[in-house]
């Protein structure tokens, strides 16, 4: 707690650099996209997995595939950047997931990352208190193509754009002093999930996991979709890139022409002998 408190000034004063720096990309964004035309009404849209891909029987698939994998070791999560082919040819051939991401963010929108996320409620996070992303204008794509039990939800303040990005003071000073606050908030909604459901949100509007209120467990592929220009020049800063900024990922060789594809960000891909890296080269 003590070296919490010790980093709050160094930390907010990053955090209050950054805004500015996302104010300028997300301005441009807000003249260049067309978030009306997106189905993203609030910045939000609950459907399915097969739907929002196009490609019917794929959240079967991934359950009876090896995403399906349960945390080990006493741990509540687990996260794999290891991803079948399949799932990519369907996430990056589906023209209704491309014309909603790049309604909402505009022409220079770009796969950010790709990853298996699992959660056993009771999971120990901070993202349980109401944050956003402190990235600005981000779609996350949550596919949960399984559950057991009555997972936790996801609680959303749903905001129409323009929402440029600021500092939420009193959220970020809770969660940095690992106190995160899980209050009701007006016009919140909360989203629940069954097998099979797919919810894609801007991580700027305010949100937050519902960890502590159901009984089960969800299966989660989740896709990030940002700004490609915004996304570089926070490199190192800020919560974003493949590997959640940290690491490469695998793409396998496709159907598709992977280099060609408009959600692929060229700078960020090498070809191997299996198929490609993505993420900041070292």
């Amino acid at each position: 707690m003590i070296k919490s408190v010790l980093k709050l000034p160094k930390s907010l004063s990053r955090r209050y650099r950054m805004a500015r720096l996302i104010e300028g990309f997300d301005r441009k964004a807000d003249s260049l996209a067309n978030p009306k035309a997106s189905g993203m009404p609030g910045g939000m849209h609950k459907s399915t997995i097969d739907a929002v891909l196009e490609c019917p029987g794929l959240a079967e698939r991934m359950r009876n595939s090896e995403l399906r994998q349960l945390p080990a070791n006493g741990k509540r999560a687990y996260f794999s950047w290891d991803l079948p082919s399949f799932l990519w040819n369907a996430l990056l051939g589906s023209e209704t997931l491309h014309k909603m991401v790049t309604d909402y963010l505009g022409p220079d929108a770009r796969i950010d990352d790709l990853y298996v996320k699992t959660v056993l409620d009771g999971y120990d996070s901070t993202s349980e208190g109401w944050h956003d992303d402190n990235v600005g204008y981000r779609i996350k794509v949550f596919m949960v193509f399984d559950t057991e039990g009555h997972p936790s939800g996801t609680v959303v303040v749903p905001t129409d754009r323009p929402n440029i990005y600021q500092v939420r003071l009193a959220d970020e000073l809770a969660r940095m002093v690992q106190k995160p606050k899980m209050d009701s908030r007006a016009n919140q909604q909360l989203v629940s999930y069954n097998a099979g459901d797919c919810l894609t949100f801007d991580t700027n509007i305010p949100h937050r996991g519902d960890y502590s209120a159901g009984q089960g467990i969800r299966y989660c592929v989740i896709a990030e979709f940002i700004d490609r220009n915004k996304a570089n020049a926070l490199r190192g800063r800020a919560p974003c890139g493949p590997g959640q900024g940290r690491h490469n990922i695998i793409i396998p060789y496709l159907d598709l022409d992977v280099a060609k594809h408009p959600l692929i960000d060229n700078r960020l891909l090498k070809a191997t002998s299996t198929g490609f890296t993505y993420g900041y080269q070292s």
